[in-house]
Parts: structure tokens; sequence; C-alpha cells
């Protein structure tokens, strides 16, 4: 059942005026220093606020692009003192020299040595992390779903817009050759009309149930962890499986349906979401019965261009993961999943237009930059990212849409120039 506290808190603060957040952001920005990097062949020093699982395969990516990037990892911010503690024997086994170690990334912040973050928290705490981030002049990297409320995605804009930080959304698939391979298919018009984008991300057992959990409250700082939740007796399963609970995440609408938007708005170049239905719950029978997030749900969001996504993920069962349909007027264009779409396969298969293609044929992939490189390097040179703010924003809406139809059990819709969202 879904809690209708929550439910109340959400559509309480499901947006901001543009001209509030402009003026939020810019009485932050009027104190803010701004780090950069001096010289194109000084090294960029990088802080992690997280030492869970994502920001470990951070650590192993940097060090992958290190060389052409020019960055080490220096510092590693956990609530919790154990993963702390591992990050920094993780990042020191792949780069040299001491690692800063911090429990409270505003003291991070304060480091005048740290150019840039990598921000790999719970979802709750992203905007706001984000926000106070770009305020002491560092360069994101901010991983998705950038944001859990409207107001606070609203806040976040602003204040990224309004400053010279480089923000890039972990929304790697927008970099991936197969993204641009499908652009380029879509912009050339030759499958005719698209009007319905299928995607299933599944698994067997809920990906949050092999989370650790602190053994005390003693290993962590729960207040702290719980940053703008309401407070609540310290829950172990709460602090190590967040993405199980709905009040620290919208568990895999956030965590799965991010990517497959993001990649759907990379190929199409589409404008913002307008409406959204969803419904779900749990039902997985690996579903430790303690989680509040849904382990099964169906989202369908529908774009002013003419066509619907349907995202369906569940938990119990593996069959059909990572599979992603585009229907065309003439045939379809079948994909992996938005973080990773490997092999793109266009076909006339399930039409019976004259001009449909007659054999399967494979996308060719141009080459593009890694993301965490491209990262780096706009870094250097003060360029966009690809993953910017704005398709971050766009991300966000998505995400935010879906989720509030699911717990309002109705239609909801994204007004652009109010920036809320709201019933139907």
């Amino acid at each position: 059942m879904k809690d209708a506290s929550w439910t109340r808190r959400r559509f309480l603060h499901t947006g901001l005026s543009a001209g509030m957040t402009a003026a939020v952001a810019a009485r932050g920005l009027e104190a803010a220093a701004y780090a950069r990097v001096a010289d194109a062949n000084e090294r960029i020093h990088v802080g992690q606020i997280g030492c869970g699982g994502r920001n470990r395969w951070h650590t192993q990516w940097v060090k992958n692009v290190a060389e052409q990037g020019s960055a080490t990892i220096m510092a590693a911010c956990d609530v919790w003192k154990q993963q702390v503690e591992s990050m920094v024997t993780h990042i020191k086994r792949r780069f040299e020299g001491e690692v800063k170690t911090f429990s409270d990334y505003r003291k991070m912040l304060e480091d005048k040595d740290i150019d840039a973050l990598i921000i790999a928290t719970p979802d709750h705490q992203h905007c706001g992390q984000l926000i106070d981030s770009v305020k002491a002049g560092k360069d994101v990297y901010i991983e998705k779903p950038i944001a859990m409320e409207m107001d606070e995605l609203n806040r976040a804009c602003d204040v990224v817009k309004a400053s010279k930080c480089v923000v890039q959304h972990g929304t790697q698939g927008r970099s991936s050759p197969g993204r641009a391979a499908c652009n380029a298919l879509y912009k050339s018009g030759t499958m005719g009309k698209l009007f319905r984008v299928e995607s299933t991300e599944t698994a067997y057992t809920p990906y949050w149930n092999y989370y650790t959990c602190p053994a005390s409250e003693a290993d962590t700082n729960w207040k702290a962890f719980l940053y703008n939740r309401a407070d609540r007796p310290f829950d172990p399963d709460q602090h190590g499986c967040w993405m199980g609970y709905h009040d620290f995440s919208s568990g895999p609408i956030g965590g799965w349906m991010s990517h497959f938007s993001d990649f759907v708005h990379g190929v199409t170049g589409c404008g913002f979401p307008v409406a959204a239905v969803a419904h779900g719950g749990i039902f997985a029978p690996t579903t430790d019965k303690r989680r509040t997030a849904p382990d099964t749900v169906t989202v369908v969001v529908e774009y002013a261009e003419g066509f619907v996504t349907h995202f369906t993920t569940h938990f119990g069962s593996a069959v059909d993961n990572e599979t992603t349909t585009y229907f065309f007027e003439k045939g379809t264009l079948r994909t992996a999943f938005g973080h990773s779409p490997g092999d793109c396969v266009v076909s006339g298969e399930g039409s019976d237009h004259p001009d449909r293609p007659r054999e399967k044929k494979s996308l060719e992939q141009p080459a593009t930059q890694d993301h965490m490189l491209n990262w780096l390097e706009c870094i250097r040179t003060r360029k966009l990212p690809a993953a910017h703010m704005d398709a971050g924003y766009m991300q966000g809406v998505a995400v935010i849409l879906g989720d509030l139809a699911y717990v309002a059990g109705k239609k909801m819709v994204f007004d652009p120039a109010k920036r809320e969202v709201r019933p139907a």
C-alpha cells in the first residue's frame, strides 16, 4: 500500500515558480568561488560523495580514462565509516597519493584542492548535494535520477544554469555509439513515423537486496543519511537498502526508467513529456516485505511529437531483460536497454508498409566519446557535456511524472510554463 503521508507531502511540493527558484539561485551564487583547472596539462582532482557500489564503479571508470582525461581521485566522503575506509583502499589500488576522507560532504566542499565531484548517494540527496556543490564552485558528475520532486528539480536546474560549473548527468547511454546511430536513423525519416517505444528491465531478485547495512547506529550518521526526510528511529535496513524504500527512492522508476527516458530523448530530440499513467506495486516473491518501493510497475508516457513510451519493470523473473523496441510506420528498431543499447537492429518486422525494409540490418555505429571522458574534457574546455542540465531536467520530469502517476493512481500532466506536475 502506498504511504498516505508520503503522497500528501509529494503533492504539496510539486512546483516552484521560475521567479522564486531563480531568486534563490542568485542569492546562493553570489558567494560562490568557482574552482577551475588553470592549465590544460594540470591534473583534475576529483572527490567522491557516496562510497557505495556505484562510486566504486566510477573509481575504475575514471582510472580507465585517467591518462586521456588527466584526472585522479583524491577524496572520499560518506556518512558510514566502514564505507569510507573500504573506498580509500579501493581508490589507493588505482591511484597514487593520499586520499582525504570526510564524513560531512559540506566539509568536503570547503577543500580548495578538489576541482570536481562525483555524487553517487541515495536518490533523495542528489539535488541538494548538487546545488551545494555548484554553489561551492565544483564541477559535478551527478548520478541519476536527478530528482524525486519538482521543486528540488527546478531549483537545481536554476542554480546549475546560472553557474559556470560543468554538470554531467549519469545517463551514460546518451554518449553511446548506439544512441548516435539510432538518432541518425530517426532523423533520416526512412522508417516513417515513430509512434511507440517499449522497454523492459527485469531481474530475479531486487538489486537492493544485495546492499549491506550498518551493524549499529554508532557506525554511521543516521541524521545525515535522512538528510531532508522526516526524523525516525535508526533502521539499518532503510539505511543500507534505501533504494527499496519509497521515501528515499522511486525504486526502478528512478533507477532504471531514468536511463530509458533519457535515451529516447537523445534519440528523438523530443520536447518535454506531456502526460503519464502508471500502475504497479509489490508483487515479486523475491521482495523483502519490509520494503515500500514498487518491485513491479508499468509507466506509459506521452510526448507531443505523437509517440508514447511504455516502460515495464519487474523482479521475480529475469525474462525479457533489457529489451527495447521502437515501433515505426515501416517496421521496428530493436536495441538493448538505454544505458547500453548494444546492437541496434532495424527491420520491417510488424509492418505491411510497401516501403518497409525487407531484411534485418544492424545500424552502423559511429565512434563517440566516452561519457566520463566527455565530462573531464568539458571541465577543461568549459563546454556543455553530453548529458547537460537540460537533458537531466527532462529525464527528471519523466521520472517524477511516472512516479507521481504511480502514487496517485491517476493520469498526471507536466506544465512546462509553470514547471509543475499535476493531475490531468
